[in-house]
């Protein structure tokens, strides 16, 4: 059966598309400018800060823009300041602290080209604490600034040691600002509450000065002259 011009004009016509179809499917996708431009990605999935427990921290150190400040347990588990002196640690400070660390999530990851440093507030960290777990492996965590309405801050965990082209920001709790920034005395163990001073001494009784006697009088010289 011959085929008609007009149905084999649409034959051809079909295939030619068909083709064309075929050949843009299988080019890739061309980047987007953003994305050569370094455009900073999200994700929203919550995930831990870290995987370990409070108690499997041995000791730690908090870089402020203050201070530096080391702390270790001892045997018996108990914090100790090793600097900037050496005397007992607040454990109600050290454990406020160890627990956002040990606990906290992001709710937000956002992954930005290295450039954008400064903008999270990374290249002068609020702080800087450096963790080192009972079994010897090392963690770090490093805190920028507030986001730009104040409900989170930026933070990198375990930042590579060596520059990379590109960031990885959480965001964490805002309490960790209030558990870095303390005045020192807070982070001591404070004085214990019912220690008694010592009492004044009583004051000496003074000696009380006797009234002088009153001379007795002289029976001589009482006596009148005889006449």
């Amino acid at each position: 059966m011959k085929m008609k011009p007009s149905t084999l004009a649409l034959v051809l016509v079909a295939l030619g598309l068909g083709g064309i179809v075929l050949l843009v499917q299988q080019q890739p996708a061309p980047k987007s400018s953003n994305s050569e431009a370094g455009e900073q990605v999200v994700s929203e999935e919550e995930k831990p800060i870290f995987g370990f427990k409070e108690e499997d921290i041995q000791a730690f150190t908090l870089q402020t823009r203050l201070r530096t400040l080391k702390f270790e347990r001892d045997k018996d588990g108990k914090w100790q300041m090793l600097e900037p002196e050496k005397t007992a640690a607040s454990d109600p400070s050290i454990a406020f602290l160890l627990d956002l660390v040990a606990t906290g999530k992001t709710q937000r990851t956002i992954t930005a080209p290295a450039s954008d440093r400064e903008q999270f507030g990374l290249h002068q960290p609020l702080a800087t604490i450096d963790l080192t777990l009972k079994d010897q492996k090392t963690h770090k965590l490093v805190i920028g600034e507030y986001d730009f309405n104040r409900s989170f801050l930026y933070a990198q965990a375990d930042p590579p040691a060596e520059a990379t082209d590109s960031l990885n920001v959480l965001l964490v709790s805002p309490n960790f600002d209030n558990a870095v920034n303390r005045p020192l005395d807070e982070w001591k163990q404070p004085a214990t509450a019912g220690k008694s001073s010592p009492a004044p001494a009583s004051p000496k009784a003074s000696p009380q000065t006797s009234p002088a006697a009153s001379p007795s009088p002289n029976p001589a010289a009482s006596e009148s002259p005889s006449n």
